[in-house]
């Protein structure tokens, strides 16, 4: 019933432009080719007592005249057809449109320049030193670390080989697919496991070094990826909730959901890169000038406020992305991020030891070892 009202509606607003449309366009051309005012009673009455006189049509240009008034209906029902299937709305809209397009590209450019840390690349590059010596690792913690590279089985630690650009560059990125249908919460937990997996299979597929499911100071990093550009914390967003409402001014920072509000998950990743800084800067000076780049990714749910979340980014310098079901299209998927990350020449083996060793010391840290 209501799109049928919309419809209706639609109709007679068409035939009120197109006549009024129609009139001005013909008005002028009979005005102009025959000196003839459609509107003028004096003309038609001139017309027509020609007819009645026995006006006998001989020249071409009244030939088109006679044809142009019969034109006429059809002329109308053909501007009225046009003008109903005209995009008025999406030509009314296009400026809304176009500032929100724009609005868009400005939010995802910020959340992705976050993502990637500083642009000083060279800068970083000068400062950051790769360590030269050779850590030594005990066999309980090469096996700790192969479990953090997702092994099954205890074999040897192996080095990573560093990668040419020919073999980290130009490779298409391999993206999680989207999880369109949950049918309970285990079926959900076990498709977003699945995406975070295929996530880190792709990045091992360039030759990058990637622990999986760590904890630093209590926090849980799914992923971290290792390069000779820095170091990527890949965290998952709230496992509560499918809608949030962020705040970050709040004493305690929340996160309000459908049924109520939980702790800030921003708040953890600032406190572990924190954490993982001031380690390397105490225990491995030669990783201090280590780039940390931090992003959390949402792989469900919606953010209502996105842009009370963006000033926040922006000033702690970390990224929120999307990838599977989140409903964010404000928020920029993972693709660039991953392609970037692929791009990166692969970290070299002592730089690997020295990372897992620092994550496996906080991990123990954390539980009293």
């Amino acid at each position: 019933m209501k799109k049928g009202k919309i419809h209706f509606f639609r109709l007679i607003f068409s035939a009120v432009v197109a006549a009024v449309l129609f009139y001005f366009i013909a008005r002028e051309l009979f005005m102009f080719f025959w000196n003839f005012d459609l509107i003028s009673e004096r003309h038609w009455t001139h017309i027509w007592n020609k007819w009645r006189g026995g006006w006998v049509i001989r020249k071409p240009k009244e030939v088109m005249f006679f044809v142009a008034v019969l034109l006429l209906i059809p002329g109308f029902l053909l501007t009225w057809f046009t003008v109903h299937v005209f995009p008025w709305l999406k030509i009314l809209r296009f400026p809304l449109t176009y500032r929100e397009k724009k609005k868009k590209e400005r939010l995802q450019a910020e959340s992705l320049a976050a993502a990637l840390g500083p642009a000083d690349i060279q800068k970083t590059q000068t400062s950051k030193k790769e360590p030269e010596k050779v850590i030594k690792i005990s066999s309980q913690k090469l096996q700790h670390i192969d479990q953090l590279r997702g092994k099954k089985s205890n074999v040897h630690h192996a080095p990573v080989q560093q990668a040419t650009p020919a073999e980290t560059g130009g490779v298409p990125a391999q993206q999680p697919r989207p999880v369109t249908k949950k049918i309970s919460k285990e079926d959900e937990a076990v498709a977003r496991f699945d995406l975070w997996k295929q996530l880190a299979d792709s990045l091992e597929e360039q030759k990058l070094f990637v622990l999986r499911r760590m904890k630093i100071v209590k926090f849980p990093v799914n992923t971290m990826v290792i390069t000779q550009q820095g170091l990527f914390l890949l965290c998952e967003g709230p496992a509560d909730g499918h809608s949030w409402e962020v705040n970050e001014t709040a004493d305690p920072p929340v996160w309000k959901t459908e049924t109520g509000t939980i702790p800030s998950p921003l708040r953890p990743v600032l406190e572990a890169k924190s954490v993982l800084q001031n380690y390397f800067a105490n225990k491995m000076p030669q990783l201090a000038g280590l780039e940390i780049n931090c992003c959390m990714i949402l792989d469900h749910g919606n953010i209502t406020n996105h842009d009370d979340l963006l000033k926040y980014l922006e000033e702690w310098d970390i990224s929120v992305l999307r990838m599977g079901s989140c409903q964010t299209t404000l928020l920029p998927d993972t693709n660039a991020l991953m392609e970037y990350i692929k791009s990166q020449p692969a970290s070299t083996p002592a730089l690997n030891d020295a990372v897992a060793v620092a994550i496996l010391d906080l991990m123990e840290t954390e539980n009293g070892g």
